[in-house]
């Protein structure tokens, strides 16, 4: 990683974690209330279009990150941020909850680790 994008990287890296963990906080409501309330759903979608979007940026400005860091699964988080902004009308709940409650998770302990690492 260059000096220079260096702070950027990190930045997106914690704008990565902070989504992360809003969406982990919204899934402990359960499943039941994310079924039931379209504010609690789009709240999620939101957080995973952030999440996709520093992604991107973080790439953006450093594309050795993607070799640096290969518990990050970049493309994949690129790829569901898409499908939301994009595709909105093919979003499938099951999906959503899915990535929301599996790995989400799964990326947020990566990011605490890429994290501790690089800063």
């Amino acid at each position: 990683m260059s000096e220079k994008s260096r702070p950027t990287a990190l930045a997106r890296l914690r704008h990565m974690a902070e989504a992360a963990d809003a969406i982990i906080a919204y899934t402990k409501r359960g499943r039941e209330a994310f079924d039931g309330d379209a504010a609690l759903r789009d709240a999620i979608l939101y957080q995973i279009v952030v999440l996709g979007e520093a992604a991107k940026e973080a790439l953006a400005v450093d594309p050795s990150l993607e070799s640096s860091l290969p518990e990050v699964e970049w493309s994949p988080i690129a790829r569901m941020r898409d499908r939301v902004a994009h595709h909105y009308w093919a979003t499938d709940r099951e999906i959503v909850w899915q990535t929301a409650t599996i790995a989400v998770p799964e990326l947020r302990a990566a990011l605490t680790a890429a994290l501790a690492r690089l800063s």
